[in-house]
């Protein structure tokens, strides 16, 4: 794999984790709706943006948004198993550490600089090498 590829295979958590919170968003939106059509009267349709929406609707909507909401978090949860997996596969820690706080916990630069107490610059530097090494264990390792 070239070095993109390999970000954008460890970035796999960060752009996951980043659909759940959208989704978790869209869930509390709906059961604001569904809490709304609760309040009104339920012999009669509620008309939104051109469709009718009954508590039943409301309550099917969040019970298939949940679905997927759990979808997605056994999706998270198995790439953050298989790129953690692979950073351990790097001989040097502060390495690990430097692609573990990025694409596991999410971290900015500077934040990452902070915690390993590097300038910024050499936090880039330690990534580079952290690709480098990461990209030859999995040529190696064939994957």
């Amino acid at each position: 794999m070239t070095e993109k590829e390999i970000i954008a295979w460890l970035s796999r958590a960060y752009w996951l984790r980043i659909r759940i919170t959208k989704l978790q968003e869209q869930r509390r939106q709906m059961q604001e709706l569904a809490e709304g059509v609760r309040g009104m009267d339920y012999s009669k349709s509620i008309t939104q943006g051109g469709e009718p929406v009954t508590l039943a609707d409301a309550v099917a909507r969040l019970v298939d948004l949940d679905a997927t909401i759990a979808g997605e978090i056994m999706r998270y949860t198995a790439a953050v198993d298989e790129i953690t997996a692979a950073i351990k596969c790097v001989d040097d820690e502060r390495l690990q550490t430097v692609l573990y706080l990025r694409y596991v916990k999410g971290e900015r630069w500077e934040q990452i600089a902070v915690a390993i107490n590097y300038a910024w610059r050499q936090t880039h530097r330690l990534h580079r090498k952290a690709i480098l090494a990461l990209s030859e264990k999995m040529a190696h390792n064939g994957t």
